[in-house]
């Protein structure tokens, strides 16, 4: 057996000592970083160094959170126990520290059981308060937390955030804090008779809970935005608000200002507990505090009388005087509409109004004509009405349409948003289409959507076999104008349009002349041929003179693409000859291959957008001067096989993951270019020529791109070996290459691979020297650097701009994106 031979251990170097340039940041800058973690890290900075020991202490925001080894779940008694010491010292330990607060945000869960979280926290608050100043204040505690019994007293705070507490008269009485702001409460319990601040401007109550047995008034009369979402318990007063601009006010199933013995609410009977308990029906409980306001939303289940019980009392002798947009939701929805006639009565420059209708109305349509004005009331500054629904209530909208009508309204002015319930996508409907072919009062208004062989009717949410005529007898969507149903059709896969050929007589050509022609791909069709054949005939059988607006050919293929370089130039002569005006053609295949365009250029007067994906063009093809209208292009996975790229009219060119030749340099001459996007492309930059027009610019060059110096050089290395320098500017000397074509952009972002950096950047000394005169501009406003860390480089930078006229104030460092400051000196030494 052969000896065994020990090796010596491998003799370890000393790590070479790297300077600590954080610490060397102003004490300003540091207590900015800190202020942005939880205080148990920020706590944990006092063993850096002796400077960082109390710094901490100084940070403008206390931040209490729960992590894992302070939640007092994860500990039980013990953890609780250290967790409130630690909260403890946070406070003790800023009493040496004369800076107020900035935030104090108070983030954590105490156990249910434990009985003694309210004085705790009511604790801390006052600490945060009264001996800290802050300025903003968070509690969020999702276990309830009883308020103290005294009114909240601060000079400072400006904003109060509360989540998860039970607040009663004194602590919601906010006088005591003149500078409050904000006032934003979150799944609060709010147990008082009366809530006020006579400077908060914004108010946001969201799922808080009311005293179901009080009626709690609200007094804020310099509030500007009003917010109450999803409340529960008795709706509060709202007293005026002279300054209100906007509101949205949402009462749902969970108040109790409801009754249960009619759709509508508010049944007549007097033994009607519900009804009854209105406390004083002749004073109005929330309208009234609404009536400045300029923009309004008011949703409510039917059931909520409260609203329609305010209009009767409020708008006989007041109205909405600077209401200009309002939002109303199902409340409105009554078998008169009274509701929302009250409502246009009594707005004099409404502007916009939209109408939700849910899915599945609760009110009944029956019975109740309206009395039709000798005068129309609506508003002359009314520019539109928008009215959203899920498509089924049919009923519902043309009831709306024939009441806005017969009270001054145009169907000019009313838009209907549909959210088609078979294609997933929400469009929008023109009312004044159905001006000349509807009788509102007694038609259905209906749009199809086919699937496969059956059309589904998005308004009534019936499916009815091709041919069956409907229970009303008559075929109302196929007098519509043959535009309007071309503009139906046109939002459809051309699969699905083809197919409603089977509905009627008059629907068997109408996808012939559609304005628009969508393919998307070749999955579930029986095979790649058949989806071929499809496209072919599609393109082939249309109707000589109907022109094409939008051709979008998505041809994405598991395989191989079938006779592709044949078909697919076909299909883009076809649509050119078509007049098309928007032409997309997408092309993945698997391997992916592009495919070559013809050798001769595109030609068409009409042509605006381009978009081509997974294509291969020459020269001849990448010469757009024969579509004097082009004005987008786009081009991506696409492989550049010419030297020159030209278009006198683009004014919009993207160019992404594209191949250029890696021997030869191309060049792109578009005069009239105003945006410009280059992104992650392979091979030689191309030679930009001027762009007098260029407004933005956005160059990305990574690793792909062959103009890089294997040497690690910013100039011509010498080696011949080097494909990066060598032929730099062959076959010919261009001069300048890239950036002169970007010298007119008013914003320009240029981003290259770390690559280009040379390792040895941070150890050259003195390879910059100090111009005579400042370069900076004297309009220059900011400078912001942005990197994973301060290092050397940073520092170089900022020597060399502060050397030559840029004063550091203005320049400002962002680490991460997590925290940014701003740079008050430099300490070369260190």
């Amino acid at each position: 057996m052969p000896p065994r031979i020990r090796r010596a251990p491998a003799r370890r170097t000393a790590p070479e000592e790297v300077p600590d340039r954080v610490s060397a940041l102003p004490d300003e800058a540091l207590h900015a970083v800190l202020s942005l973690l939880p205080a148990h890290d920020a706590v944990r900075t006092c063993v850096l160094a002796r400077r960082w020991r109390h710094l901490w202490e100084h940070a403008p925001a206390l931040r209490v959170t729960d992590v894992e080894g302070w939640n007092p779940r994860l500990r039980g008694e013990a953890g609780l126990r250290k967790f409130i010491r630690f909260v403890d010292g946070l406070f003790v330990s800023r009493r040496r520290c004369d800076a107020p607060l900035e935030l104090c945000d108070l983030d954590f869960d105490f156990p249910e059981e434990d009985k003694g979280k309210d004085w705790h926290v009511n604790r801390w608050i006052m600490l945060a308060l009264l001996r800290h100043h802050a300025r903003v204040l968070r509690i969020s505690l999702p276990a309830y937390v009883a308020l103290p019994d005294v009114p909240l007293i601060s000079q400072r705070l400006t904003r109060l955030e509360l989540d998860g507490v039970l607040g009663n008269d004194n602590i919601l009485d906010f006088s005591c804090c003149p500078a409050l702001i904000a006032l934003k409460m979150k799944c609060c319990r709010i147990n008082a008779e009366k809530m006020s601040s006579p400077s908060v401007k914004i108010l946001s109550l969201a799922s808080c809970e009311f005293y179901p047995a009080t009626r709690t008034q609200m007094s804020f009369p310099s509030v500007v935005s009003l917010e109450l979402d999803g409340c529960s318990g008795s709706v509060p007063f709202l007293e005026s608000m002279p300054s209100l601009v906007a509101a949205i006010v949402r009462f749902d199933d969970d108040y109790a200002d409801r009754c249960d013995n009619s759709v509508l609410g508010d049944c007549g009977d007097d033994s009607c507990v519900d009804c009854c308990n209105y406390s004083d029906r002749s004073k109005c409980v929330c309208l009234n505090g609404l009536l400045e306001a300029t923009h309004l939303e008011l949703s409510a289940e039917p059931a909520m009388y409260v609203i329609r019980r305010d209009l009767n009392l409020l708008l006989a002798c007041h109205t909405f005087a600077k209401l200009k947009t309002l939002v109303l939701g199902e409340w409105c929805m009554t078998h008169d509409l009274s509701a929302l006639i009250r409502f246009l009565q009594q707005s004099p420059i409404l502007e916009k109004l939209t109408i939700k209708i849910p899915k599945e109305p609760k009110c009944s349509m029956d019975a109740g004509q309206q009395k039709i004005p000798e005068e129309p009331f609506v508003s002359n500054h009314l520019k539109i009405v928008e009215i959203k629904c899920k498509g089924k209530e049919v009923m519902w909208v043309c009831k709306f349409l024939k009441t806005l009508g017969s009270f001054g309204i145009p169907l000019e002015k009313i838009n209907i948003k549909l959210t088609s319930l078979c294609l997933g996508w929400p469009f929008w409907i023109k009312a004044k289409v159905l001006k000349s072919h509807f009788t509102l009062s007694q038609s259905t208004l209906r749009l199809v959507a086919t699937r496969g062989a059956r059309a589904r009717h998005l308004f009534d949410g019936a499916a009815r076999p091709a041919g069956r005529a409907m229970a009303s007898g008559a075929d109302r969507i196929s007098d519509l104008p043959e535009d309007v149903l071309h503009h139906v059709l046109s939002l459809l896969p051309s699969r699905d349009a083809v197919r409603t050929c089977v509905l009627a007589q008059r629907w068997r050509d109408l996808w012939r002349s559609v304005p628009a022609v969508r393919v998307a791909g070749a999955r579930g069709w029986a095979s790649a041929d058949a989806f071929v054949l499809f496209v072919d005939r599609l393109l082939r059988l249309r109707r000589g003179r109907a022109a094409l607006d939008t051709c979008d050919l998505d041809l994405r293929f598991d395989g191989p693409f079938p006779g592709g370089e044949q078909h697919g130039n076909r299909w883009i002569r076809r649509a050119l000859r078509r007049q098309v005006r928007v032409l997309r053609f997408l092309l993945s295949t698997v391997p992916r291959v592009p495919l070559p365009l013809p050798d001769s250029p595109l030609v068409s007067d009409s042509l605006t957008t381009l978009e081509l994906k997974g294509v291969l063009g020459n020269n001849q093809v990448l010469d757009f001067s024969s579509c004097p209208s082009l004005v987008d292009l786009k081009m991506e996975d696409c492989y550049v096989g010419g030297l020159e790229m030209w278009s006198p009219t683009v004014r919009n060119l993207s160019m992404r993951y594209c191949f250029f030749y890696s021997n030869y340099r191309a060049r792109i001459d578009f005069p009239s270019l105003v945006s410009f996007k280059f992104n992650k492309n392979l091979g030689r930059t191309p030679l930009l020529e001027r762009m007098p027009s260029l407004a933005t610019a956005t160059v990305r060059l990574d690793h792909f791109c062959d103009d890089r110096c294997s040497n690690g050089r910013y100039d011509d290395c010498g080696d011949a070996e080097c494909k990066g320098c060598h032929d730099y500017y062959a076959p010919s000397d261009y001069g300048c290459v890239f950036l002169e074509g970007l010298t007119e952009a008013k914003d320009l972002k240029l981003s290259a691979y770390s690559d280009v950096v040379p390792n040895n950047l941070v150890e050259t000394e003195g390879s910059y020297s100090q111009l005579e005169q400042s370069f900076a501009a004297s309009h220059l406003q900011i400078v912001e650097i942005k990197c994973k860390e301060v290092h050397g480089i940073i520092l170089k930078i900022l020597e060399v701009l502060n050397a030559n006229g840029i004063p550091l104030e203005k320049i400002s460092i962002r680490c991460s994106g997590r925290f940014k400051f701003v740079c008050t000196g430099i300490d070369s030494e260190n």
